[in-house]
Order: C-alpha cells, then sequence, then structure tokens
C-alpha cells in the first residue's frame, strides 16, 4: 500500500471584531504564506480517535444539574478559522489579557495557560500572568481535565473575563501549570466549554450561565461556522440570541435527548436518519451530540459500513496498527444528508473530504470510530459549518437553519 501523505494548509481568515445590534464589520485580515505540514492519513485517523475518546471519556456518571436563567440584550463574536474548518476560535479576555480560545459545546470548563505552567506547549501561547491583572483573586483549587487535543492541569484563579462587550465578574477559571504538547503547533491558547454547568469540574457556572444569571444576555447562542475556502464568509458566536444575517428561513428546533445517563449535559439530540444521494439509509434509534470543538464527524463502525457503501467509489483501508479510514474519489459530487425533527440538512462533497490522498483520492471526513456506544454518533465542524446552529440553555434544545 502507499504511503498515505498529505499537506495540511495552515489559513487564518477574518479578523475577530466585537459588536452589538445592530451588527457591524471591520477589515478581514489573512495569513500571506501559510504553511504546510505533513501527516498520516492513518495518524491522523488515529489521533482523531483518541482526541475524541479522550474527550468524552469524562462524561461517565455525571448528574444534570438545572439552572435559571433571564433575558437580556445580545452580542456578536466574529470568530477565526484555524487549519482550513480544523478548528474555529474567539478572543477572550481574562484580567485585560488576551487569550485566544476554542468554543467547545462539548465541554463545560474555561482554561488557560498559566505564567508558571512548565510545559513545552506553554513556550508559544499566551500565558496568564495575576501580577498584571488588578481584579485577579488566587482561588487555588487543584484541578485537572481532559479535553479534544490533551489534557491540562493546575489550580483555579477568579478575575473579570470579558468576551465582545459582555464582562462577567469575579468568575472563576481554571489556570494551566501543566499542558500535554498536543496542543504545541495550534493557534488557540485554551478552551471555553459552552455545555452545561453541571459538566463543569471547577465547581462554577460556564461563562454563559454566569453572563445569563447575571441578567446581561438571555441564556441562548448560536453560531455561524464559516468556510476557509470563501475569504468572504465571516464567522460568527452570538451571545443571547442569534445573527440574523447569517440564516435563512426558520429555525427547526430539537429537545435535548439522552438515552443513557453517560451523556447528560451535553447537547445531544435525536438523529431522525441519514441520507446518501437521497436514499435513506433508514436508522433507527440513533442519537447525535452537537460538538464545535469536534473537527470529523464520528460515527460507529457499522453505520459508519453502511453509510459509505452508498457512496460511488469508495473503499475502507486500514494501517498495520488496524487504524481505518474511509476514502473515495475526488471527482465525487456525493451528497451526505442528516434528518433532524423531519428537516433535513445536506453536505456538499467537497466538506466531505477530510483532506487529499493524492490528486484523485478524498480521504471522508466521516470516521469509523465509536466513541460511546453503537448507536451515538458525534458531528462536528463538517456538519456543524454548513448550519446555523443555535443552542438554547432554558428549553434545553438545539436549533439548526439554512446558512445563508
Amino acid at each position: 500500500m502507499k504511503t498515505m501523505k498529505l499537506a495540511f494548509l495552515f489559513i487564518i481568515l477574518p479578523a475577530i471584531i466585537i459588536n452589538a445590534e445592530p451588527l457591524f464589520n471591520i477589515k478581514l485580515s489573512k495569513l500571506q504564506k501559510p504553511p504546510s505540514t505533513d501527516v498520516n492519513v492513518f495518524d491522523y485517523a488515529t489521533h482523531s480517535k483518541k482526541v475524541a475518546l479522550n474527550k468524552y471519556s469524562k462524561y461517565i456518571n455525571k448528574r444534570n444539574i438545572n439552572r435559571r436563567h433571564h433575558r437580556r440584550a445580545q452580542n456578536t463574536i466574529f470568530i477565526k478559522d484555524e487549519q482550513s474548518d480544523l478548528e474555529y476560535y474567539a478572543k477572550l479576555t481574562i484580567g485585560g489579557q488576551n487569550f485566544n480560545i476554542i468554543l467547545d459545546t462539548g465541554s463545560s470548563n474555561l482554561f488557560v495557560p498559566n505564567i508558571n505552567c512548565i510545559s513545552t506547549t506553554c513556550r508559544n501561547h499566551n500565558l496568564f500572568d495575576p501580577t498584571k491583572s488588578k481584579t485577579f483573586t488566587a482561588a487555588g483549587n487543584p484541578w485537572e481535565i481532559k479535553f479534544g487535543i490533551g489534557s491540562a492541569s493546575g489550580i483555579t484563579g477568579i478575575d473579570d473575563i470579558q468576551i465582545g462587550n459582555l464582562v462577567a465578574k469575579q468568575q472563576v477559571f481554571g489556570l494551566a501549570n501543566v499542558m500535554s504538547d498536543d496542543n504545541i503547533n495550534f493557534i488557540p491558547d485554551g478552551v471555553l466549554g459552552l455545555a452545561f454547568d453541571n459538566l463543569n469540574t471547577m465547581n462554577t457556572s460556564t461563562l454563559v450561565s454566569a453572563l445569563a444569571n447575571n441578567n446581561q444576555i438571555k441564556p441562548i447562542f448560536g453560531f455561524h461556522l464559516s468556510h476557509a475556502s470563501n475569504f468572504d464568509d465571516q464567522g460568527t458566536f452570538t451571545l443571547g440570541g442569534v445573527d440574523q444575517t447569517k440564516f435563512t428561513g426558520n429555525i427547526n428546533f430539537n429537545k435535548i435527548f439522552y438515552p443513557t445517563p453517560v451523556t447528560v449535559g451535553l447537547w445531544e439530540i435525536s438523529l431522525d436518519d441519514a441520507i446518501v444521494n437521497d436514499q435513506p439509509l433508514s436508522f433507527i434509534g440513533r442519537s447525535a451530540i452537537i460538538d464545535t470543538g469536534t473537527s470529523n464527524i464520528l460515527i460507529p463502525e457499522a453505520d459508519a459500513a453502511e453509510l459509505h457503501s452508498l457512496i460511488p467509489g469508495s473503499q475502507l483501508v486500514t494501517d498495520s496498527n488496524n487504524t481505518s479510514a474511509y476514502i473515495f474519489p475526488s471527482n465525487s459530487t456525493v451528497i451526505v444528508s442528516f434528518k433532524f425533527g423531519g428537516v433535513i440538512y445536506s453536505i456538499p462533497s467537497k466538506d466531505l473530504c477530510l483532506m487529499p490522498l493524492d490528486p484523485s483520492t478524498c480521504v471522508s471526513t466521516i470516521l469509523p470510530i465509536q466513541i460511546l456506544d453503537a448507536t451515538t454518533w458525534l458531528l462536528g465542524t463538517p456538519f456543524l459549518k454548513n448550519v446555523y446552529s443555535v443552542f438554547d440553555l432554558t428549553n434545553k434544545r438545539v436549533g439548526f437553519a439554512t446558512s445563508s
């Protein structure tokens, strides 16, 4: 079997801006000479599996906690896109210090690297310096978590946290003294968790809950994830409402659905079915975790096999370490769709190509990986960048609309 090597282009598209109603824009910025890195396909598939298993291992035996929320204004933050839609992040300010933060609906913790961080990955990231903040208080409670691309541990601190023009006063957050080196080549410094409060392991509410509980925003937020291939496509993260300029038609909502206690606290909804080129697969009893912090679509092996069997020219390839991925012709015009609440949402063939294997072959972004059980799917950015997504904490539901 030929060696599967390919190149990632590291692309940064729009500059972050903040705004309140009405929305306004500023000039975009773009990396002029993006570097590239060789990546082995099977190594990447193995990495994706490790990331997902690492991230979701912490959701076992958790309990849901209901919170009160209030309604107020909305604020839109423009977000950046790294590595050709693999990762999205925004600016966050803690104690007057700026950080690039992954916006992650698959977790609930907020953390950034500490000035005392001893890990190699901290050397090329923004570090929080308590001596530079007049509002910082040391809480000092130890914590450790696993997140998408690694792990981190440290102590908690308390400070004023700003996102857009919204400020959460004296919010608990994590200061990482140790971070795994998985993050060393990525721009984001830390993670902002956007799942429910009960999954926060630092004995505090999430940043969104804190803003809602202080009557600063409605307990709802929306995403438009941009396409790196479209320079004019501006990604937005809207707190307290939705960005009306980024979708057309109605937002169709789906109540959160927890088939087992394992995923309570995540944005998990019932999945009606999957469709390939207008042919339904007739899946029954599936659910999907909606995760902005995951760069692939991960589904159990049997479901992945059935889905790819309807993609002309698709085949499963496996390396010596038993890591598998599907490939299909790069000139394919296949359209894969997912059905939620009776509404069908499509993913074009260009977004099904995780990476080119060679000029004529693509690696499928739908990876055959079972994360939790044989009926649970994980839908990340390849799906979410083709819809406008809305997360409603009060009514515990996820909504989708057609991106404009």
